[in-house]
């Protein structure tokens, strides 16, 4: 495949003769080229993509990332995305993995956002770890952003929760739970037990004891049974705060 703008530059001129280099592979011929100061050869290369086919996207993208070249690698992706090039989800899923771990929040962020509201759906498992590194560098309100973009699942919102609560971010842990608690009540998916004791923890650490009362009230219509660690972190956070009617009403409600 050859990725080229058709104003060609030498450099971009240089890329493609290693291209065309019998048993140079892409990878290998990206990697060789010195990096791509200037903003025109960059936007020549990422204008091309508004000539490629998704999967074209997609391959150079891959490219791109296995020759070190993430943040470039990323520009193309958010430009596929912008011209109903849709990467495939395996694409955005290894460059995004790659950004966070490279401590690219900004890109990655980026990355996700354009691939979601482009119709993308990411792993899970992706997505939730990219949440949960912006919170705990006190990232709270684009964690809170990236939470509603993607329609988290369970596991995601649990884990983005416990990384507010380790952070230290305790008000956004809380304004979190608070919205999870009230799609439950409104008709919403049920939270499993992991994301339901998360979540109270999350609204009694943050002052909400009334919205952790409903809540528990709520598991009874879910046939969400909650656990013992659920009935001592209840009690002990009651107790602390001096609701001694809301401990004798979640023990009861827990015990019924």
């Amino acid at each position: 495949r050859i990725y080229m703008a058709t104003s060609a530059r030498p450099l971009l001129l240089r890329l493609l003769r290693l291209l065309l280099t019998a048993g140079c592979p892409t990878a290998a011929a990206l990697a060789s080229l010195p990096p791509l100061e200037s903003a025109s050869h960059r936007a020549a290369l990422v204008s091309s993509v508004q000539r490629m086919a998704a999967p074209e996207v997609s391959a150079l993208v891959d490219d791109l990332r296995a020759a070190g070249r993430c943040g470039l690698a990323c520009e193309v992706l958010v430009a596929g995305c912008n011209n109903d090039q849709l990467p495939c989800a395996p694409t955005f899923d290894a460059l995004a993995a790659r950004l966070r771990r490279d401590g690219r929040l900004d890109e990655a962020s980026e990355a996700l956002t354009a691939f979601h509201r482009a119709g993308g759906v990411s792993n899970p498992s992706q997505s939730a770890a990219l949440m949960a590194a912006l919170a705990r560098e006190g990232r709270t309100m684009e964690a809170l952003s990236l939470h509603s973009l993607v329609r988290a699942d369970n596991r995601t919102s649990a884990m983005l929760l416990t990384a507010l609560l380790q952070a230290g971010e305790v008000a956004g842990a809380g304004r979190l739970a608070s919205e999870l608690g009230a799609s439950l009540r409104g008709g919403g998916a049920s939270p499993d037990l992991p994301l339901f004791n998360v979540m109270l923890q999350s609204l009694l650490r943050s002052g909400r004891a009334s919205e952790a009362s409903t809540l528990l009230s709520a598991s009874g219509s879910s046939r969400l049974r909650p656990s013992a660690r659920t009935l001592h972190t209840l009690l002990h956070s009651f107790v602390s705060a001096g609701e001694l009617p809301a401990a004798v009403e979640g023990f009861n409600s827990f015990c019924g």
